[in-house]
């Protein structure tokens, strides 16, 4: 502005400086109104007429070295996420999102991302590979048969979301030929893992269903912060807890379907508190996958409150898992090797999905501004525990017990399910077919399952599991 300033006082130009920023104009055309009216100027002094033409030359040296710092500043913005928000669904209480990854010719696919705070590494499934263009042939013998359950590959040369790119540098990537219930129980195509997500703040507004990813500090955050422990290779987040008298460590695991802690430790809590509600069988969105050992028969138990600094929930379920993990270590000992501390167990979404839930990793603080109440009757269904087929199928892998006895007559470990009254059950994702079998205590719920080529028609009543 000092230059047009300058030539305005003189009166070479006849034209505010304002004026120059209220046209639409390039520089080309900003020197040529300069230039013209500098020409009309017939009396002007040959002194002032070359103080004109020597200002030009100096200005437009100092529009066009603006305009490439200009266009430096946007290719910068352009590679950076900046902050968004898309919005998410729900399965089986797990958060699923769409991305878009980039194939081998430069062109897009879509691709249904499920989120997941509690692994640091990306999982692509076989089919989404094949179609990115990527090499899957280290993985299979002469026969052309897969012999590896997964391979690690380059990370794909692009991953964005609602537009904005993911930073996945460093990030390993892995085509996951099993287990296919990585897949088959969301029908999603991808994770978003640990190690992206925490190079941004993070927002997971479960009331919302949104995702919100920003750079580090350019979010006000809200809600009552806590203290937490973020491992910076894996990027996963741990906080402490209490309960009653006991304080355990749990990591933020939203890509699991419940809260899990070691059986040791549950067993411990209820020697403490054996008035505490209790049942065996993982039913609901306890029943994680259907494929871990003996889920039909894991105890699950009601806490009446967990403490979280300022944070207060009432009546959270919570499964012990068996020592089944490598080594027959349990589950704390093995989730320990990702974590920054040692750990009891996770929280899941159960215990997520009334909040806003901010992580700021950068701060090792998260942030939880609760938006509704919270479901303490997420266990008022039929009580079985399924597995999902490679075929889309679901079979019946465990009736739950209450008061000592089966809770669901006639129906026996095996069993296809078919149907749940109108819905057809095969091919569809876990958390529809988990959501049909709720209702209020005391609903019917017709089963259709198939047992040694026979088809039966079950009348199952729903009951307050726990």
């Amino acid at each position: 502005m000092d230059w047009i300033k300058i030539l305005h006082t003189r009166k070479i130009v006849n034209f505010e400086p304002s004026d120059i920023f209220d046209q639409q104009s390039g520089e080309a055309e900003l020197l040529n109104q300069l230039n013209s009216q500098v020409v009309r100027k017939s009396k002007l002094s040959v002194l002032n007429r070359l103080a004109a033409v020597i200002m030009m030359v100096k200005c437009s040296w100092l529009i066009s070295a603006i305009g490439c710092v200009f266009l430096l500043v946007i290719s910068c913005r352009q590679t950076r996420i900046g902050s968004g928000t898309v919005p998410v669904s729900l399965d089986h209480n797990r958060m699923l999102v769409d991305t878009e990854i980039q194939r081998k010719d430069g062109s897009w696919r879509q691709a249904r991302s499920w989120i997941d705070t509690g692994n640091p590494d990306f999982f692509i499934s076989e089919s989404s590979a094949l179609d990115l263009g990527i090499d899957l042939s280290a993985a299979k013998e002469k026969t052309g048969e897969v012999n590896v359950s997964s391979l690690e590959v380059p990370t794909p040369s692009g991953v964005r979301i609602g537009g904005m790119p993911l930073n996945f540098s460093g990030v390993k990537s892995k085509v996951m030929f099993g287990p296919r219930w990585l897949f088959n129980t969301m029908h999603n195509d991808a994770n978003l893992p640990s190690t992206v997500l925490m190079q941004y703040q993070v927002i997971f507004d479960y009331p919302g269903l949104h995702l919100s990813l920003a750079e580090p500090g350019t979010l006000r955050p809200r809600g009552v912060q806590l203290p937490a422990s973020v491992h910076f290779q894996t990027g996963i987040v741990q906080i402490d807890v209490v309960v009653a008298s006991d304080t355990l460590s749990l990591a933020l695991d939203n890509g699991a379907s419940y809260s899990f802690v070691s059986e040791d430790v549950l067993a411990r809590l209820y020697d403490q508190h054996p008035d505490w509600p209790r049942r065996t069988g993982a039913v609901g969105c306890a029943n994680i996958w259907g494929w871990w050992p003996d889920e039909g028969s894991w105890p699950v138990m009601r806490l009446p409150e967990i403490q979280c600094g300022a944070v207060r929930l009432a009546d959270v379920g919570i499964v012990g898992l068996p020592n089944f993990f490598p080594n027959g270590i349990g589950l704390g000992e093995w989730y320990s090797q990702k974590t920054a501390r040692a750990v009891d167990g996770f929280l899941g979404p159960n215990f997520l999905k009334a909040y806003r839930v901010e992580l700021d990793y950068q701060n090792q603080a998260v942030y939880f501004d609760k938006g509704t109440e919270f479901n303490s009757y997420d266990m008022d269904l039929v009580g079985i525990t399924l597995r999902p087929e490679v075929d889309g199928s679901y079979q019946v892998i465990g009736i739950a017990s209450k008061d000592g006895k089966e809770a669901v007559e006639g129906v026996e470990p095996g069993d296809i399910l078919l149907k749940i009254d109108n819905l057809a059950v095969t091919g569809a994702t876990m958390g529809t077919v988990v959501d049909a079998l709720r209702g209020k205590p005391g609903d019917i719920r017709i089963l259709l399952v198939e047992r040694k080529n026979q088809q039966f028609r079950i009348e199952a009543k729903v009951e307050r599991f726990l």
